[in-house]
């Protein structure tokens, strides 16, 4: 039978690497709508493309996110835009008898208070506040999956994913990760020959990084997964200072400067790591790009782009 998969947010950061990565059998069409193309907030709209095209599994990369200032500054857009799109991504699924949904999930859905990050702790306490909204869409995701799958057979794969880099992803200061604004400031603190580059926080926070194409793999091997787990991690458990990390990305910018600590602003989850043994366990994979190599991959690609 053939496969019809629908990637929604195909042109975001992991939704542009997916495509990239993805080499689809005889037996499989990848559809990738742009968002003008089809907007996931218009449940008619979604019926009518699912019907249309046949869609048989969907990856849903799609998420309105960003980084800390971004979830202080736009709580209820993060919470009802993305649940709005998982309601009705799951219903027109059940109308339209798609077969399987793979969900990316962001690991900042785990309790504030866990340091690493396991399954079975999943629910053992509320999101931290820097994320709050946008983690509680996450677990609504979680949620939801396991609701339809009891009422309706519909079988979900939901993915935890670290903090993800890389090229295509944001790097303003509004919109991304700590490592996406840090290789922005360094660089171009570099090409104007400023003395020193101002860090959020107190430079303390530890967080663990995935490079975006080991997170693009992890869905790419979850479309023929038969799992009724409900979710598991993708991790290598280790994290990084988000000082340690300005250092390291100096390193591949050649940047000489110093480093400054802005005391004003949140430091968000003081640590996190990721345990992936039972997602390691299930794909029979690991991410496999280390932080050096991901990181100067990303440098390389960047400076390219705005050299």
């Amino acid at each position: 039978m053939k496969n019809n998969i629908l990637l929604l947010g195909s042109s975001g950061f992991l939704g542009t690497n997916f495509i990239q990565l993805f080499k689809p059998s005889i037996e499989e069409t990848l559809f990738t709508p742009s968002r003008s193309e089809l907007n996931l907030e218009n449940i008619s709209e979604l019926n009518n493309y699912l019907k249309e095209n046949e869609i048989n599994t969907i990856i849903n990369c799609a998420a309105f996110v960003g980084g800390i200032s971004f979830g202080y500054r736009y709580q209820a857009d993060l919470l009802y835009k993305n649940t709005l799109m998982t309601n009705n991504i799951y219903n027109s699924s059940i109308v339209n008898k798609v077969n399987k949904i793979i969900n990316p999930i962001s690991n900042c859905a785990y309790p504030e208070n866990i340091v690493t990050y396991k399954e079975e702790d999943f629910w053992n306490g509320k999101p931290h506040d820097s994320v709050f909204y946008y983690a509680l869409a996450k677990r609504h995701i979680i949620a939801l999956s396991s609701a339809f799958k009891t009422q309706h057979n519909l079988s979900s794969v939901n993915v935890i994913l670290s903090n993800m880099y890389g090229p295509n992803d944001h790097f303003e200061e509004s919109r991304s990760h700590a490592l996406g604004a840090l290789i922005k400031k360094i660089y171009y603190a570099h090409i104007n020959n400023e003395p020193s580059v101002l860090i959020w926080g107190t430079g303390k926070p530890i967080r663990e990084w995935l490079f975006v194409e080991d997170g693009a793999s992890s869905l790419i091997r979850s479309v023929n997964l038969e799992t009724d787990l409900p979710f598991f991690n993708i991790g290598i458990n280790k994290g990084i200072s988000v000082i340690d990390l300005a250092k390291l990305i100096a390193k591949y910018i050649n940047y000489s400067g110093e480093f400054k600590l802005d005391l004003s602003k949140p430091d968000g989850v003081p640590e996190k790591t990721v345990d992936g043994s039972l997602g390691a366990e299930i794909l029979n994979w690991s991410p496999e790009v280390d932080l050096n190599r991901g990181i100067k991959k990303t440098v390389d690609w960047y400076i390219k782009k705005n050299g």
